[in-house]
């Protein structure tokens, strides 16, 4: 296995995002006990992006990135996409992605 190293500060700054990230959620958490469904989703998305959560998630990824080789191997793939094949990724629920794909068809007609 090959090791790889990155400055110390942009180690921190990733680890700030990763911090301001648990520990407010850890927070809503705890603040979600007495919260209805639609004030707790209501906290999620004020946290995600009154904070840039998006931005900043996106700036970590880009950092742990950049050490990583970005030339195709023999299947196309550059290491990254390689090793991330198996994320498993959030996707909406088949019932509402029907139901969507339904209301979508009956406004075309």
């Amino acid at each position: 296995m090959k090791n790889i190293a990155y400055p110390r500060r942009k180690v921190i700054e990733v680890l700030r995002t990763l911090n301001e990230i648990v520990v407010s959620l850890d927070h809503i958490g705890s603040a979600s006990y007495d919260m209805s469904k639609h004030e707790q989703l209501a906290a999620l998305e004020e946290f995600i992006s009154g904070h840039r959560i998006f931005h900043k998630t996106a700036k970590a990824r880009q950092i742990l990135s950049s050490a990583f080789s970005t030339r195709a191997g023999a299947d196309g793939m550059d290491e990254l996409e390689r090793e991330m094949q198996n994320v498993r990724y959030w996707t909406a629920p088949k019932t509402k992605q029907k139901r969507r794909t339904k209301q979508m068809h009956r406004t075309r007609r």
